[in-house]
């Protein structure tokens, strides 16, 4: 580490839609749309209070759900139109807390799964924003919920590879779009207690004379064998359609432990070292098996637990919002490492390692 670029987080910024659903609202309508037509669906409906969630951020409202025959393009088009501007919120936010103008940025890194877009809307970001012509673009599409752990460790090593530069990523996903009005699948009722849309971007630099609260340390990815069936989309005439299997939550406590470890080990960090956790609340059985796998407190997962509360799975954006929260809290202990995690399609986990950095300095 000493021969490379020290690399800063220097701010975090969110974004979310205009349309707030309550949890029971959104159970209520799944109690109207799939009765009669999903065996058990009103002991399924347990599953809307069992996921934590009291409420969520739509970019659409929820009599929008009500009606069939919104189709891929439909779907496409209000993407286009909500990510963008909840794109521009979350990074004129981040650029604002990081006390930086636009044309500071060399390098934008956009994430995103829920829609399509060519050009891809980091051109629109850069548009709107007023960045410089030259700044660089990578747009990444297909790593779900783990997107946004990935597109920061890309737009960290970028910084490391450039010293001296800044990039700024953005993760924006309307992941409640994807709800197929004539599928009656449990999948689908169980996407529908728990998807939900907004925006995050972060601004990282190599710039020596900035510093923020965090030292990026480096990432690790892992693609797990014959695992292709457990997420993702189905890609249909009326949009996407989810596939998730069940073997999520007992894939995290049965895996995820040796994928950390390795990642510690080519980093050359102390599994006791860890003090703080940015884990993508993918659920609340996800959090649990978090818990169950690395023998977590409550404590430790408050802020994964607070923002699926708040907010729901947004993909992406999600682990952004559990690590701004993170950095509102006043005493993190300096020196110690920040893990942070994600879990999306292939199957595959990314994780990335911070270490708190002294706040006198």
């Amino acid at each position: 580490m000493s021969n490379e670029a020290a690399i800063s987080l220097l701010a975090v910024g969110t974004a979310l839609p205009p349309h707030v659903v309550w949890q029971a609202e959104a159970a209520a309508f799944a109690l109207r749309h799939f009765g009669g037509r999903l065996a058990r669906h009103r002991q399924l409906l347990s599953i809307f209070p069992n996921t934590r969630i009291a409420k969520r951020h739509f970019v659409v409202p929820l009599h929008w759900f009500e009606t069939p025959h919104h189709g891929l393009k439909e779907r496409n088009d209000i993407y286009l139109r909500t990510a963008e501007a909840l794109s521009l919120a979350a990074a004129r936010q981040a650029l604002a807390r990081a006390n930086l103008a636009p044309e500071a940025v060399d390098l934008v890194v956009f994430v995103s799964t829920t829609g399509l877009a060519t050009p891809s809307l980091d051109a629109r970001l850069i548009e709107c924003l007023g960045m410089r012509r030259t700044t660089r673009r990578l747009p990444i599409w297909g790593l779900g919920c783990a997107g946004g752990v990935a597109g920061l460790a890309r737009a960290a090593e970028f910084t490391r590879a450039h010293p001296g530069t800044t990039a700024l990523l953005v993760a924006v996903e309307t992941s409640s779009l994807t709800f197929q009005f004539e599928d009656y699948s449990k999948k689908n009722f169980v996407a529908s207690a728990l998807f939900a849309d907004g925006a995050a971007a972060a601004v990282l630099t190599s710039d020596p004379a900035r510093q923020g609260r965090l030292r990026y340390i480096g990432a690790y990815s892992m693609l797990f064998p014959n695992s292709a069936h457990v997420m993702g989309w189905d890609v249909l005439d009326s949009g996407f359609s989810v596939v998730f299997a069940p073997e999520i939550p007992a894939r995290i406590a049965r895996d995820l432990q040796p994928v950390v470890a390795a990642c510690l080990a080519a980093h050359n960090q102390p599994r006791e070292a860890v003090r703080y956790y940015a884990l993508h609340p993918g659920g609340a059985r996800v959090l649990d098996a978090y818990a169950e796998a690395f023998d977590l407190t409550a404590e430790d997962l408050r802020a994964a637990h607070d923002v699926l509360r708040e907010y729901g799975n947004m993909s992406s954006p999600t682990v952004l919002f559990v690590l701004e929260r993170l950095l509102r809290e006043p005493a993190l202990e300096p020196g110690a490492l920040v893990l942070m995690g994600a879990l999306g399609p292939g199957f595959s986990a990314e994780l990335a390692l911070f270490q708190v950095q002294d706040a006198s300095q």
